[in-house]
């Protein structure tokens, strides 16, 4: 059976819902240094805040190195789907745990815009982790950084390094507005829009195995993989619900191959795409969101 990608949520990955306390505002689900910052330093302005400059919806995230003086440290902002240990005084921290996750994802993506000083550069992450024998290993792990201004909110992808036997059974996502081992105070890093992408793949020795499709939203189109036993006559139609062919890529030789599919020129609804390998017909209905 021929599996498509969705969209799999990131808890709060529009950061639309915020949880108050006395001294600061935290994303729910996301674990950051303001408690410590606000409630431990007094007096001293969290590092993770809500702000209304926003890709969609009416608020984004804002993570802003900052200096303590006090303690001489600067401290960047982070948030985590793990939970977040600081020590402030011996200058340590640890990141632990995370949100369940059943399926592998094969991409983090979202939109972010980055302010920084002093060649400082911001990242974000995603790590995927299974239990087993009693430990916990690492599985999959991605991230996207930078050190270029972007003053205008522009996506980003990060590509998920996964080992294809495992399954993990959980996910975290960490941002960072410094990166770097010396962070620079002002350093400013937006981020809004978190999702993932990724597919389901099957493992039987059906033709039918031999094909995984992604759906890449933002550069308005799908990635057919194929990856079958020989070199079979092989091609591709995007049919609409009416049954007209919207997209047709003609018959050719494949065997191990990446097609693109373009539907930038679509409007959004639901589509056929067909595959027909070797004289053998395999669809999948699904929607195609522009």
């Amino acid at each position: 059976m021929l599996r498509i990608s969705q969209a799999q949520t990131v808890p709060n990955g529009d950061f639309e819902t915020w949880t108050s306390h006395s001294h600061y505002d935290d994303p729910q689900y996301w674990d950051t240094p303001n408690q410590e910052v606000c409630t431990i330093l007094t007096g001293y302005t969290n590092v993770v805040s809500k702000s209304t400059d926003h890709q969609s919806g009416s608020f984004s995230v804002k993570l802003e190195t900052k200096n303590i003086p006090f303690f001489n440290v600067v401290i960047p902002g982070v948030i985590t789907l793990g939970t977040l240990t600081i020590d402030i005084l011996n200058l340590t921290y640890s990141i632990t745990g995370g949100v369940p996750i059943t399926i592998p994802v094969t991409h983090l993506k979202g939109f972010y815009k980055f302010i920084p000083k002093g060649g400082d550069s911001c990242a974000v992450g995603i790590g995927l982790t299974q239990w087993h024998d009693g430990m916990r290993d690492s599985v999959g792990l991605g991230y996207f950084s930078t050190h270029s201004t972007v003053s205008t909110w522009t996506p980003f992808s990060a590509w998920i390094n996964i080992d294809s036997l495992a399954t993990p059974d959980t996910m975290n996502i960490l941002a960072i507005s410094s990166a770097m081992s010396n962070p620079t105070a002002g350093t400013v890093l937006y981020l809004d829009g978190l999702y993932l992408d990724y597919a389901v793949g099957t493992k039987d020795e059906r033709p039918s195995a031999g094909i995984e499709i992604y759906q890449d939203r933002e550069l308005k189109e799908l990635l057919v993989f194929l990856d079958f036993s020989s070199d079979q006559s092989t091609s591709l139609k995007l049919l609409n619900m009416m049954g007209q062919t919207v997209v047709d890529i003609p018959s050719e030789l494949r065997k191990k191959e990446k097609i693109s599919v373009h539907y930038d020129h679509l409007d959004r609804g639901i589509y056929i795409l067909e595959i027909i390998h070797n004289n053998k017909k395999f669809s999948r209905k699904f929607i195609l969101n522009p």
